[in-house]
């Protein structure tokens, strides 16, 4: 009888939550969780979930730690999905997941942002590290429940690999053959890095912006003309920072090809859409602002490329994270 893969997901809210869940579904894995925030919950009751993709379902995992440390005593792990809040100016995510990570395992990221993976290419040099983009509407409304949109599609490709490329592949594609047995829409790219900048036109925009307006939804945003443009510039950057950083096209998901079709594609959505950031920012929780603009701001540097929307949005998000003590 052929072994399950075993997988740790290593942070438990709304995207590692979601994506644990579907795992869990397929027969031929084992998944493990660790939470923080929410463990006593997930623990107790577990996930409810209400997805227009999936429905309504109730998710118990079968272990759940509180650790890493803890799960690690549980291991080893064949993958470890790392779904943390990407937060380098307040902790490193590769030494968070040290402990759980052996020689065999495959480390996946599930972050968002840009510049995620030399810290775990630097901890990990002899581990397979996979870069995953998310393309999905989820957010954890209370502890413990989640409520997803009716879309969920993983993206990723091999950052770096331990024996070969193929093998880091095969084990990848072992994965995500998972996730698809489970309804998720997988790709595999020689290159992730155009998939991963194209999530940023939303991300590294929308964000942001959504903080200095004080609360306002997507779509409040770009029903004001003011912000709209605000908005389309901000993207432009993007646009012209990722063709310049990766030298090739963005792949042109949810149809998402010009700063124009961005803005209308946020129009089109049906339900209010609040940024991350926002979130974040109105629990006075850090933001993830290098990942989202420090870092790409540290690339136009030095590639030369000119960037004034981006830099504005960072002085003011820094300063906005700044006064959460006042």
């Amino acid at each position: 009888m052929k072994l399950k893969s075993r997988v740790l997901v290593v942070g438990g809210g709304a995207i590692g939550g979601l994506f644990a869940w579907r795992l869990s579904l397929s027969p031929t894995v084992s998944v493990s969780l660790v939470c923080r925030s929410n463990y006593q919950k997930v623990k107790t009751s577990g996930y409810l979930i209400n997805s227009a993709q999936f429905g309504t379902s109730v998710y118990r995992p079968s272990a759940v730690f509180r650790t890493v440390e803890e799960a690690a005593s549980d291991g080893p792990y064949d993958y470890v999905i790392v779904a943390l809040k990407a937060l380098p100016n307040i902790y490193d995510s590769s030494e968070r997941v040290q402990p759980a990570v052996t020689a065999n395992t495959t480390i996946v990221l599930f972050q968002n942002g840009i510049g995620i993976e030399e810290p775990f290419v630097k901890r990990f040099p002899y581990n397979n590290i996979v870069s995953s983009v998310s393309f999905v509407s989820v957010k954890q409304e209370d502890s413990g429940c989640l409520k997803h949109g009716g879309f969920s599609m993983l993206a990723a490709g091999i950052h770096s690999y331990k024996r070969s490329l193929a093998d880091a592949t095969r084990k990848l594609e072992t994965l995500f053959q998972a996730f698809e047995s489970q309804g998720v829409s997988c790709t595999i790219e020689a290159d992730i890095q155009p998939f991963r900048w194209q999530k940023h036109i939303l991300n590294g925009s929308t964000n942001p912006v959504s903080v200095i307006c004080g609360g306002s939804s997507c779509q409040e945003m770009v029903r004001n003309a003011y912000c709209r443009r605000l908005l389309e510039e901000s993207m432009e950057e993007i646009f012209v920072l990722g063709k310049r950083v990766t030298g090739k096209a963005f792949p042109g998901v949810d149809g998402i090809v010009d700063p124009q079709s961005a803005t209308e594609y946020i129009e089109s959505i049906p339900v209010p859409v609040y940024t991350s950031m926002l979130v974040d920012s109105q629990c006075k929780r850090p933001m993830e602002r290098d990942v989202i603009l420090k870092n790409p701001i540290d690339l136009a540097d030095k590639l030369g490329v000119h960037v004034p929307h981006m830099k504005a949005l960072y002085a003011l998000v820094t300063m906005v994270e700044d006064n959460y003590a006042k």
